[in-house]
């Protein structure tokens, strides 16, 4: 079992993903063939369904891009069910503390490292591939926080520090609204905490991720976020997609002659 998002990573080659919320399977696929690295299944933002949750976790696996789940809070039963269903990455909002880093990194992994109870469904291919699942999905497993707040950059170093804390992204409106510069991303504030994470990222030997929500369509955009340090790029997804692509026909339409 590969995690599309290590293997990047290891190359020395930026990992791209997109968030879903619609909570549709045909969407979840089309994006994994569409060539993306990893896709996240949002759960915070979007109301999502365990059932549909699994269906794109199915989707997803139909295609070369990694499923992740990103959680409502850092919770081991949460963690526990959407591992179980599938997913090769758990993202966490507002990691904080190196505590709640450790308590996510040790939900998903088994003993003796974590405290993951056993019962992998559908990740086991319903029991068809029990040992082997058992024996690498601790090192195939990917806990990432999302940072968010001035509180998380002030503590990045001890949150890095964790074993199995693998990444983080950072969640650009959320610091920026902590920060006191709310969606102001070119203010002195917010890019002083951006370099700051990059820098104790590159210190600690883990990739550094961004969210490049919006403009996602600008190849200028991703390419800053590399030339800044981050390899974990969230670049869009279905609801920003479909936005901006309305937002597009609106624009042509008004130029019309008719």
């Amino acid at each position: 079992m590969q995690n599309r998002i290590k293997e990047k990573l290891a190359a020395n080659t930026p990992a791209f993903g997109a968030q879903l919320r619609f909570a549709s399977p045909a969407i979840a696929e089309l994006f994994g063939h569409s060539g993306f690295d990893y896709l996240v299944i949002d759960t915070e933002h979007a109301p999502q369904t365990s059932p549909g949750i699994q269906a794109q976790l199915q989707a997803i696996g139909n295609t070369p891009a990694t499923p992740v789940v990103r959680l409502s809070r850092v919770d081991e039963e949460q963690i526990r069910l959407y591992l179980d269903m599938g997913a090769m990455g758990i993202l966490a909002p507002f990691i904080n503390t190196a505590e709640q880093a450790e308590a996510g990194a040790r939900a998903c992994r088994y003993p003796p490292i974590g405290i993951r109870g056993f019962g992998p469904h559908r990740a086991s291919q319903y029991g068809l591939n029990t040992e082997e699942y058992f024996s690498t999905i601790n090192d195939q497993v990917l806990f990432i926080g999302l940072i968010e707040t001035a509180e998380a950059v002030d503590n990045i170093d001890e949150i890095l520090a964790v074993e199995g804390f693998d990444s983080f992204i950072i969640g650009p409106v959320d610091l920026s609204i902590s920060l006191g510069v709310a969606f102001d991303y070119e203010s002195q504030v917010f890019q002083d905490a951006q370099a700051k994470l990059a820098d104790a990222a590159r210190r600690s030997g883990k990739p550094a991720g961004i969210g490049v929500y919006r403009p996602a369509f600008e190849a200028l955009s991703l390419q800053r976020a590399i030339d800044d340090g981050f390899s974990l790029i969230l670049a869009g997804g279905d609801e920003p997609f479909l936005t901006v692509g309305c937002q597009q026909l609106a624009q042509i339409r008004a130029g019309l002659e008719y």
